[in-house]
């Protein structure tokens, strides 16, 4: 068992990959308030090395692009940009959803004009009763042109993304989905070699009454998945893509949105769907407020939904894992001023602590780009929250360790790490010039944290007594504090250089670390040594 000690602040303890062995006598780490040194009233938490309770792949932080960014023709992202490619590609290797409402409005059209009108008979079909429509405005169909397809997925392989994309389920003959517009956009990627590894058929679909005032009932959503799974079953070149379904919103125990899920997979699409995927949001971006980026309630609401999803598989004997398919700090575009700023890295990096715990396979970030939650905004500048996704893609994967106790205001989560930077990789292009080429030696021990007092804490990794370690401790970049715009990486400013990232390098100190208030970051010990991660290294190595 390894032995943390804590107080007030919020941390992540994870190892490297490469690990090869934990001796018995580091055994011990702690973390002290300096406010509460004195007073010995530490939590102690038990973490279990012994046995992993799941993996992260190098894929497990992924991205979404809203379809909304195609019928805005794009505006603003410029495919040809090498400051955004350098930037898409600082976040390889992942995966990107294109998806969200306006997915189920999209028709792809290989020659034919960006916009539908809505009185098209095909496209409508009188599957919407505009009359009864609630919203100020009715939706409008809209097409992807080839030309928007060809850059959009030429540009997702040059930065080494796998696509996953949203079919229109709205497109209807009888009660059933029409797969006709699928097979055009299959017949045309096909002919053109595009990589398409994953698809999904609609976007929240338990709100689509209340959203649209229409309703796709959870056994008839199954039978449309088993349409589409026939249909790649016609194409050598996709018939073993991923298929991911029925992304609901939010869950909770016994809510309308757990409901749906529990129905759709109990109508057959258990063996149909490769994950069971939903969304989650913490608040409504209109009404949300500072604090609630630092409070520790509204991070715990996020087991809610892990729970619920976990619930209903249980339930139902569905061995499916569970996947994060879009989610972010608030919904509706996100909080401006908020989701955009220093403070909301928080709310990110427990998220991705918290779900790695749960089992969650993959947690798509809404979005890379376009709304105030977004990674990269509309100028092509990046958030704060994308430079602490750049460190988190560079430094977490594998194997999830057991914690056997948490306190109400101690985070702790355990599992592997990486940060491998070859000269012989594609990633050279990208990380040569923005990351350090240092390589840590087996065994690294990662530990990332949150601080979310505002008094300062010191950590002391009293088990590597006199080794160096390298500190990446990320702070407010301005006189805005937790709402700047910006964000300092070890006291230096991270600004773009042109199209270059800046350099990403750690601070090497011997001895206790000290971690200001309302602060986030990474510690990496290069030369720990934690055994069972080595197993998940070589697997992953011989893969």
């Amino acid at each position: 068992m390894f032995i943390i000690q804590a107080l007030s602040l919020v941390g992540f303890l994870m190892c490297d990959i490469a690990a090869n062995g934990l001796k018995n006598d580091q055994s011990f780490f702690s973390i002290h308030n300096l406010n509460s040194r004195s007073s010995n009233q530490a939590d102690e938490i038990y973490i279990d090395f012994n046995t992993s309770l799941h993996a992260c792949d190098k894929k497990y932080l992924s991205l979404t692009i809203d379809s909304s960014e195609i019928m805005s023709k794009w505006k603003g992202f410029d495919f040809s940009s090498s400051k955004l490619r350098n930037m898409a590609s600082a976040l390889s290797p992942a995966n990107i959803r294109i998806g969200g409402t306006n997915a189920d409005f999209l028709i792809f059209e290989p020659n034919g004009d960006e916009l539908l009108p809505k009185s098209s008979s095909f496209y409508d079909s009188g599957y919407f009763d505009f009359k009864a429509f609630k919203a100020p405005e009715a939706p409008q169909n809209f097409t992807m042109t080839g030309k928007q397809w060809d850059n959009m997925t030429s540009f997702f392989k040059w930065v080494r993304w796998d696509l996953m994309f949203d079919f229109n389920v709205f497109l209807r003959r009888d009660g059933v989905w029409d797969p006709v517009n699928a097979q055009t956009l299959l017949d045309y990627s096909a002919a053109r070699g595009i990589e398409i590894p994953a698809f999904q058929l609609g976007n929240e679909p338990n709100a689509f009454l209340h959203n649209f005032n229409i309703s796709i009932l959870p056994p008839s959503l199954a039978r449309d998945f088993i349409v589409l799974k026939q249909l790649l079953s016609n194409y050598s070149q996709y018939r073993e893509s991923g298929l991911y379904g029925p992304d609901v919103t939010s869950m909770s125990t016994h809510s309308a949105s757990a409901d749906y899920f529990k129905q759709f997979l109990n109508s057959g699409a258990c063996s149909v769907v490769n994950a069971a995927t939903f969304h989650q949001y913490y608040k409504d971006g209109r009404k949300t407020s500072v604090d609630d980026f630092l409070n520790t309630t509204v991070m715990d609401s996020l087991k809610k939904s892990f729970e619920a999803g976990q619930e209903v598989l249980k339930e139902i004997s569905c061995p499916l894992a569970l996947a994060l398919t879009e989610t972010s700090s608030c919904y509706g575009g996100g909080a401006p001023g908020l989701s955009d700023r220093y403070v909301a890295g928080f709310l990110w990096l427990d998220k991705l602590g918290l779900a790695a715990q749960y089992g969650i396979t993959t947690v798509y970030r809404q979005t890379f780009f376009g709304g105030s939650y977004a990674l990269v905004n509309n100028n092509l500048d990046p958030a704060p929250d994308f430079y602490l996704s750049v460190l988190y893609k560079r430094l977490a994967a594998g194997p999830v360790f057991h914690v056997s106790k948490q306190s109400e205001q101690l985070r702790v989560y355990a599992h592997c790490a990486i940060f491998h930077v070859s000269k012989q990789s594609e990633q050279l292009r990208v990380y040569a010039h923005c990351a350090s080429n240092e390589q840590y030696p087996p065994g690294a021990l990662v530990v990332y944290f949150m601080n979310i007092r505002n008094t300062t804490a010191v950590l002391s990794l009293s088990q590597f007594t006199g080794l160096d370690k390298d500190v990446f401790l990320l702070t407010p970049g301005d006189a805005d504090g937790l709402k700047s715009r910006f964000v300092k990486l070890n006291d230096e400013l991270l600004l773009m250089s042109g199209s270059e990232l800046p350099p990403m390098l750690p601070t090497t100190i011997t001895g206790d670390v000290t971690v200001t208030a309302q602060s986030f970051g990474f510690i990496i010990v290069p030369a720990a040594k934690v055994s069972l991660c080595i197993g998940y290294h070589e697997k992953t190595t011989k893969s």
